[in-house]
């Protein structure tokens, strides 16, 4: 087993109490939210984010460490399983021109209206089963899914992960 690493110690922390908002969604608020369309994104923020749009606070500050821990580069392969909307791709990309990025994400409405500069290399599919060959990518990450995924596909999900890993994931 390896070593836990905090690659999201420079994501801004929300001032809000995730807890007490957990606590107060209805069942049916979560049904809404776990069809991941745009009710979650960009519907109320009863059932998800409440509009889930571009800032460049969130992830900016975050890609430098990645650069660094994981020796990203112009002639990287790096794919996001689960990137929503593309904005850690896009930001990847503005700080090193050059790379090659993809993502792939179950929400069909969140690729539909993925930020444009990354929206070419984006595609829907599901986590548990990569349609991508062994070893295709320097560096895979998944950052918001696979905790909504039950146990047993969470399994899934981490060896798919790991197996279209060259090195880092």
């Amino acid at each position: 087993m390896g070593i836990e690493i905090d690659n999201l110690k420079n994501y801004p922390k929300a001032d809000r109490d995730l807890t007490a908002r957990l606590e107060k969604k209805s069942e049916e608020s979560r049904a809404i939210a776990k069809r991941f369309d745009k009710d979650y994104f960009d519907g109320s923020r009863d059932h998800g984010y409440g509009g889930f749009f571009y800032n460049p606070r969130y992830w900016t500050p975050v890609i430098p460490d990645f650069i660094e821990r994981y020796g990203l580069g112009p002639t990287s392969m790096v794919r996001d399983v689960g990137c929503a909307k593309g904005f850690f791709l896009h930001d990847l990309v503005e700080q090193i021109p050059g790379i090659s990025v993809s993502g792939l994400d179950i929400s069909e409405y969140a690729i539909t209206n993925s930020i444009p500069s990354v929206s070419k290399f984006l595609k829907v599919g599901n986590a548990i089963k990569l349609p991508y060959p062994d070893n295709s990518f320097d560096f895979v990450i998944s950052i918001n899914t696979v905790h909504n995924l039950n146990r047993e596909d969470c399994a899934k999900a981490l060896q798919e992960i790991e197996r279209v890993s060259k090195k880092d994931s």
